[in-house]
């Protein structure tokens, strides 16, 4: 599995969202899977790719407008902030449809679907995806570390404490709001990791998110009938191969997939197991609740992953994802069952992620051979039952 995330990077290098390398890729996964099956579609799709982080000067831009305004209107002041904050958490953090075509232009990206029928009929659908693009680096995170974590996480606690501010300047009007007024203007300068994010280089992307893309992969590829191409070993579950385009922008690939089919999968009785960011074997774990978005996953797929795990004495955490979010979310948002696959730390800093050292040498290969023999008994015993 290291070997396919290596030839993808070496054939394809860092893929952007909609850009050239990520669409070649697709297509270079599409051939792959016209090994085992006829049934492979490549999906294109249009978004506003840029919508979602196009936003931040905006959000920091408004900051500076409410502390002007301050001044002159106290009406106007609270009401930029809080437009600020709305958006903010809307837009931004709970991945929430507001304003998602604005600012930019459409471009293009695309997602890559295949699909194996069962030696029987059909009762279910299991869908293995991850998602091909790499983010463009995160400069702080890259230069500052765990402190550069924070100082996102500081950037937006500020702006929610200047709406804070100007609800009690306007309600109030307490004496000591003018000093207070100084400190919002002494740390502005933290907005600094909004305002200057991305790099202009995208980074290999190895474990985020090759690793899904590969483990989701061979699995499809193990359950591929030998003798019988488009079909699988398995007696009465479709199984399905995503592998989404433009997650890191905002999670189009997996939105545009789920709400374009999200009537077909609810009559397949499908649902998704997400594979995102497997680096580490003492990392590997379940997502149980995506805490930013408030998604919480499928009770009985994390029950039925757990017992799989550890019938072959794999061990399996339990993750909560503090922040950010994965293509899971696009499909419990519309009514599929689901559950997303880690293998990176949930609570501490993993010096991969989102930076240019997210490369093979950085991945365990023992942890993507523990989630595909996981996922594995898990979709055999689904199967049987």
């Amino acid at each position: 599995m290291i070997g396919l995330i290596s030839e993808i990077i070496e054939r394809h290098g860092p893929r952007p969202a909609g850009s050239e390398a990520e669409k070649n890729a697709q297509r270079f996964m599409e051939e792959k899977c016209k090994e085992f099956t006829t049934d492979v579609r490549y999906l294109e799709f249009e978004e506003y790719l840029d919508a979602r982080f196009g936003k931040l000067k905006y959000y920091v831009a408004l900051y500076f407008a409410s502390l002007v305004f301050y001044w002159v209107s106290i009406e106007i002041a609270l009401v930029l902030s809080a437009v600020n904050v709305l958006f903010l958490i809307l837009d931004l953090m709970m991945y929430r449809d507001v304003l998602t075509k604005f600012p930019g232009k459409k471009q293009t990206s695309a997602n890559v679907e295949a699909t194996l029928e069962p030696q029987g009929e059909v009762k279910q659908t299991i869908i293995l995806s991850g998602h091909m693009d790499s983010t463009r680096e995160y400069t702080w995170w890259y230069k500052l570390g765990e402190w550069g974590i924070k100082l996102t996480v500081l950037a937006g606690v500020l702006m929610g404490l200047q709406l804070a501010f100007n609800i009690a300047a306007f309600v109030l009007d307490f004496s000591y709001s003018n000093y207070l007024w100084w400190a919002f203007l002494i740390f502005s300068p933290v907005l600094i990791v909004y305002w200057d994010m991305h790099a202009d280089d995208a980074v290999p992307g190895a474990q985020d998110n090759l690793s899904g893309i590969s483990i989701a992969y061979h699995i499809f590829k193990n359950f591929a009938h030998p003798a019988q191409r488009g079909k699988s070993t398995l007696l009465h579950t479709r199984l399905r191969f995503l592998s989404f385009g433009s997650e890191e922008r905002g999670l189009c690939g997996s939105r545009n997939y789920a709400k374009t089919n999200k009537q077909r999968l609810k009559k397949e009785n499908a649902y998704l197991i997400n594979i995102d960011g497997v680096r580490l074997v003492k990392e590997i774990a379940v997502v149980e609740h995506e805490l930013m978005n408030g998604t919480k996953h499928h009770p009985e797929l994390i029950t039925g992953l757990k017992k799989s795990f550890k019938s072959l004495s794999i061990p399996l955490k339990s993750a909560m994802v503090p922040i950010g979010g994965t293509d899971a979310v696009s499909f419990a948002r519309v009514g599929i069952p689901t559950v997303t696959i880690i293998g990176m730390s949930a609570k501490e800093y993993d010096f991969t992620y989102h930076t240019r050292h997210d490369v093979v040498e950085n991945i365990e290969p023992e942890s993507l051979e523990y989630v595909k023999a996981g996922v594995m008994a898990y979709i055999e015993s689904a199967d049987k039952s």
